[in-house]
């Protein structure tokens, strides 16, 4: 199994305790791309993690290499969907509706999230730890529920998100390196919508009433 594709995309950045991932340089206290696009207009500010706009096929056909013989693309892990407000919309294991971050793997190689983690504070790194040997396979889904009750299971977090402003990193070794996989700050975020990369993996972020944890995103 190969390590995790470390990216650090948009003009989103890094706290200084951060490491900027390849093709990414510091500039105040953010990591930005060395060549960064400009990001469409939505109450998204920023996502990063995906470095191209490829479709939902053509990662499909990336990942499938038995004809060509080429090397599988390494394990890219993606902040893929999240909710800040949810009434009604997707209930978790307990029949609770809460907050949520759904991550992809959009890459071809699976990948070890055991020293990984989500926050939304910068000076608590580590504040969400994903299980110990926990893997995502190629093209899988894994929700992460952001309700402040981690005694209810493994994929529970200790923080929740705000809707009228909020940052969520994705992380590789918080207490060392703290490499950041990736990076999505919002504002505004209205109740029972999501914001999603469609396609999966993919750049652009859709506001949607389409609310998908653990599944494909849709409009």
């Amino acid at each position: 199994m190969r390590p995790l594709l470390l990216l650090c995309l948009v003009t989103l950045g890094c706290a200084p305790r951060y490491y900027c991932g390849p093709g990414t340089h510091a500039e105040g206290d953010w990591c930005v791309l060395d060549e960064a696009a400009t990001p469409g207009d939505s109450a998204v500010d920023t996502g990063g993690g995906a470095d191209t706009a490829d479709s939902a096929s053509d990662t499909a056909d990336t990942m499938d290499t038995s004809d060509s013989g080429d090397p599988p693309e390494p394990a890219r892990v993606v902040l893929n969907e999240y909710m800040t407000s949810n009434d009604t919309k997707a209930a978790d294991e307990n029949g609770e509706f809460d907050d949520f971050v759904e991550l992809y793997n959009a890459g071809g190689e699976a990948a070890d999230l055991s020293n990984a983690s989500l926050t939304d504070d910068t000076e608590n790194l580590g504040q969400y730890r994903f299980p110990a040997g926990q893997v995502l396979e190629p093209g899988a889904f894994l929700t992460v529920w952001c309700d402040g009750t981690p005694e209810q299971g493994d994929f529970h977090a200790l923080f929740t998100l705000q809707s009228a402003g909020d940052r969520v990193l994705l992380l590789q070794d918080p207490d060392g390196a703290a490499e950041v996989l990736d990076q999505v700050e919002f504002t505004g975020m209205a109740t029972e919508v999501s914001a999603a990369r469609i396609p999966d993996g993919g750049v652009e972020w859709v506001i949607t009433e389409n609310v998908t944890p653990g599944a494909a995103n849709a409009p």
